[in-house]
């Protein structure tokens, strides 16, 4: 199973519209699930207080339909001030408190940046290379920043021709990791 992260809390963001795009991709790529989790979905104040114990039944939830059986998960991330959203690492602190060894150690990700400036977010992208890393993921040494994002759509739920060869060309060594 493949779970996808839009990385961000803003509602319709072109982080959602990049996850969607590539969820499309992967479900034509690979016979494997393929799970989108849009934190802009995420109920936080009902993950906030009890997440923190295991007993959280929103939280296990979370857990279990997205993280637990997984073997892979693919960040993407928006820029917000020279690194990722906040809400990531906030959700990621959440969603580790409980049956930590099930949900990210050895498993494998990878990362992907947006953003309408030039970088596409490469700040952002190793500082959560950095987080994942140290949680014990394998965070695979090819990432993809996507710079000027609003210029990468050929319609709404596909990329132009050059964008769409550098996400599938990631995404097909990622569907390749074992």
């Amino acid at each position: 199973m493949i779970t996808i992260i839009a990385s961000t809390n803003r509602p319709n963001s072109m982080t959602l519209k990049v996850a969607k795009a590539i969820e499309i991709l992967l479900q034509k790529m690979t016979d494997e699930k393929v799970l989108l989790l849009d934190l802009a979905e995420v109920n936080f104040e009902k993950l906030n207080t009890p997440a923190y114990e295991s007993t959280s039944t929103y939280a296990n939830e979370i857990r279990s339909k997205y993280f637990i059986p997984t073997q892979k998960i693919l960040f993407i991330t928006p820029e917000y001030n020279g690194s990722f959203a906040g809400i990531l690492k906030y959700f990621i602190d959440i969603i580790s408190t409980a049956d930590f060894e099930e949900i990210f150690p050895q498993k494998k990700a990878a990362v992907i940046g947006v953003a309408q400036g030039r970088a596409g977010n490469l700040r952002g992208l190793i500082h959560l290379t950095s987080i994942l890393m140290h949680m014990g993921m394998w965070v695979m040494p090819k990432n993809l920043p996507i710079s000027i994002i609003n210029n990468q759509f050929e319609s709404e739920k596909k990329f132009n021709a050059t964008t769409q060869k550098s996400v599938k060309d990631l995404l097909s060594d990622f569907i390749k990791i074992a």
